[in-house]
């Protein structure tokens, strides 16, 4: 887990997967390298992740931050991936309030504050470039409700204004794609919305 960490944003799955502006769709083999990595590298990442303490995910975290281009990984479906399960643990413990001292909590909100930092001038651009129609990006709404869940109210409006016009594209969207498209697109966003306690409904 450390080793994958520590050299996150040169792994072929991230490095090649970065979006470049000529070309909205990643090529056929590194979706595939993608996907392959998704089925068999991240569920047993994420069984280990589900049972350490704070102090573990937060150790994983403090890596990720001083150690690798966080805004080059944020712009990829498996660096958005593992950021959520590291906060999601964190939440996940943090709910269940298991025996954590002040000062474990104290650091990972500092860290979290951190991620919270170097990912706000990227939120418009860590979704997918294909049009919204065709796109895939359940990965970045899942990320973005996570952070949400986690966030002071300032963050949570901070969050909303980062990704405003994605939130608005999509709803518009959605009004000209038949009627089961448009309630996935919309129940994506609204993995968000629900997340900081609003709904993609108020929006008209």
């Amino acid at each position: 887990m450390t080793l994958i960490v520590i050299h996150l944003d040169v792994l072929d799955v991230i490095r090649l997967a970065y979006p470049q502006p000529d070309e909205p769709r990643l090529p056929a083999a590194v979706r595939d390298a993608v996907e392959l990595f998704v089925q068999a590298v991240m569920p047993p990442l994420f069984s280990y992740v589900n049972d350490v303490p704070l102090n573990i995910v937060s150790g994983l975290l403090g890596l990720v931050l001083d150690r690798v281009n966080v805004q080059v990984v944020l712009r990829t479906k498996i660096g958005v991936s593992m950021l959520t399960m590291l906060i999601s643990r964190a939440e996940l413990i943090k709910q269940n309030m298991g025996s954590t001292s002040e000062e474990n909590w104290n650091q990972w909100n500092n860290l979290y504050s951190r991620l919270f930092d170097l990912a706000e001038p990227v939120l418009p651009y860590i979704f997918s470039t294909e049009s919204v129609s065709t796109s895939e990006d359940v990965h970045v709404w899942q990320f973005l409700a996570t952070m949400g869940v986690g966030a002071s109210p300032d963050q949570q409006q901070r969050l909303v204004l980062g990704v405003k016009e994605r939130v608005m594209e999509t709803v518009g969207v959605s009004k000209t794609l038949p009627s089961d498209m448009a309630q996935v697109k919309l129940g994506e966003v609204n993995l968000f919305m629900r997340a900081i306690g609003l709904d993609v409904e108020l929006l008209g």
